[in-house]
């Protein structure tokens, strides 16, 4: 922005150990120093309102402690902290806030059965805890489907406790029988897990999946497992 201000300038060139810094300072969109950026932009557009001229940008690493460049370096670093006691206005820093409350408030209400469901399955993370609610990299749970549409949707089945088996049968009383296909008078999830003599167990133990790898394993092996049923004879049109 200096630059762009001295007289009879048309070329300006800027020395960084940062290239991604010096995209960064150049890019108007949403990023946590969108101000700083838009204002830089502002002074490059009004800058090259003139023809011929340009801005280039050369890569010197630190390591090289090449003289301005490590002179800029050195000067910066002896700068006092800027103090972090201001309000953030920039879109990006309110979107991590609104972000940041928001997955606090989910946490807080996570902790309430009711609002769980009581028929919601609970699951442990690798250091004992209870799985609990993000958005990140495709949420606690289905991020570790890979994408595959079929093996998520009969993960929320079992998750939810909303799959076409016996219990969730009688518990609406849906016209369905509760029996499982093993000759069991009440089909539930945990037997299906951990008992069911018609389903591949984990690793052949009688046990039901503590963990979400263990539950995607499952039903990766048993396709058939909380998958929808489709009756018989099928609907005119349907094949």
């Amino acid at each position: 922005m200096k630059a762009c201000s001295l007289p009879d300038v048309n070329n300006i060139t800027l020395f960084t150990d940062s290239i991604a810094s010096a995209r960064r300072a150049v890019n108007p969109s949403v990023h946590s120093g969108q101000g700083h950026s838009l204002a830089v932009c502002r002074a490059l557009e009004q800058w090259f309102a003139n023809s011929g001229r340009s801005v280039t940008f050369v890569m010197v690493h630190s390591r090289f402690e090449w003289g301005p460049n490590h002179e800029a370096h050195e000067f910066v670093r002896g700068l006092p902290p800027v103090s972090s006691r201001h309000m953030a206005t920039s879109l990006n820093s309110l979107c991590k806030k609104a972000t940041a409350t928001c997955l606090d408030s989910w946490s807080t209400m996570f902790q309430n059965k009711k609002y769980q469901g009581h028929n919601f399955f609970l699951l442990q993370n690798l250091n004992g805890g209870i799985v609990q609610p993000t958005y990140a990299q495709g949420g606690s749970w289905l991020g570790e489907v890979g994408g595959c549409l079929l093996v998520a949707t009969r993960m929320c089945r079992s998750i939810l406790g909303h799959a076409p088996i016996g219990s969730y049968f009688q518990r609406f009383n849906i016209d369905e029988s509760h029996r499982c296909e093993c000759g069991v008078p009440l089909q539930t999830r945990n037997h299906i897990f951990a008992v069911c003599t018609k389903h591949k167990l984990l690793h052949g133990d009688r046990r039901v999946p503590k963990y979400i790898g263990e539950l995607w394993y499952f039903l990766d092996t048993n396709p058939k497992v909380f998958a929808q049923r489709i009756p018989r004879p099928l609907p005119e049109g349907v094949r």
